[in-house]
């Protein structure tokens, strides 16, 4: 097989070699960008809600998100405050950590799911430079404060520049909307874009990774490239003379060869017609 029919069985092994590392990248571009942890709580009392609400989570985010009871079994239920929105209820607990911006603007429809009653949520999230903005709200007003709890609570990743929640932290905030009414959910969070601060190094890694894939395929070129014995002509000696000029020098022998012989011919024949005129004289 020649170096030029091995050409294509080299780069198909060079891009066979390449797709864990590609779909890695892939993977991981995927995941630069803002993310939102958090938690929120949807509950009722048994006597609206025969079953507890419960949510259903889609299967594209069930290992982003973990469901568990609430209040729960522990100290937290027994010491449960009276005087709580969510005393005497129960319900679920739905715990989201790394959602994308796309993921957490469809926690709005999981929500809305889970309460009923005609009730809606909606949340989105958005940058505009530094700035992250949470924008969402609620439609209550088929539920009643005696008989439903809902509770939101977002992690940002830098720190909270303005709000109409509770602050819960640096970068998190809180809202508890009153079941009945209509609710708004605002947040500003104030940090660099994680997407371009990752650019540049993946940028490195992708340039150094071409590198490598143009110095293997030369490698693997030259490794086996065509060394069969090349023919060529051979060079004709420049002090040797060509055969024009032998056949040149061959004539021209040939012609004084015939030249003496004629001119041997002819003194014979000279010497033939002079010698009966001699012999007359004698």
């Amino acid at each position: 097989m020649s170096s030029l029919a091995r050409l294509p069985v080299l780069a198909a092994v060079a891009l066979l070699t390449l797709v864990p590392l590609l779909s890695g990248c892939l993977t991981r571009s995927e995941n630069v960008g803002d993310q939102f942890s958090g938690s929120i709580v949807v509950a009722a009392t048994p006597a609206s809600s025969p079953s507890p609400p419960t949510f259903d989570i889609p299967a594209s985010m069930s290992g982003s998100i973990a469901v568990t009871e609430f209040p729960g079994d522990g100290p937290a239920r027994r010491g449960d405050d009276p005087e709580s929105p969510a005393a005497g209820k129960n319900g679920s607990r739905m715990t989201f950590s790394n959602l994308t911006a796309g993921q957490f603007g469809q926690l709005g429809d999981i929500v809305s799911g889970a309460l009923g009653n005609g009730a809606t949520v909606d949340l989105s999230a958005t940058r505009s430079g530094d700035i992250v903005r949470l924008r969402g709200g609620a439609a209550l007003t088929g539920l009643t404060p005696q008989n439903d709890y809902l509770a939101l609570t977002v992690d940002f990743g830098g720190p909270v520049v303005a709000t109409n929640g509770e602050r819960a932290g640096e970068n998190s905030v809180s809202w508890i909307p009153e079941p009945g009414q209509n609710a708004d959910f605002n947040a500003d969070a104030e940090y660099p874009d994680p997407a371009t601060a990752a650019l540049p190094s993946w940028t490195w890694f992708m340039v150094l990774l071409c590198l490598a894939v143009v110095a293997l395929v030369g490698a693997l070129a030259y490794r086996f490239r065509d060394r069969t014995p090349r023919y060529v002509a051979p060079r004709p000696d420049s002090g040797s003379p060509g055969p024009g000029l032998l056949g040149t020098r061959f004539f021209r022998r040939s012609g004084s060869a015939e030249g003496g012989d004629d001119a041997e011919s002819a003194d014979g024949d000279s010497a033939d017609r002079r010698q009966p005129a001699k012999n007359r004289t004698d």
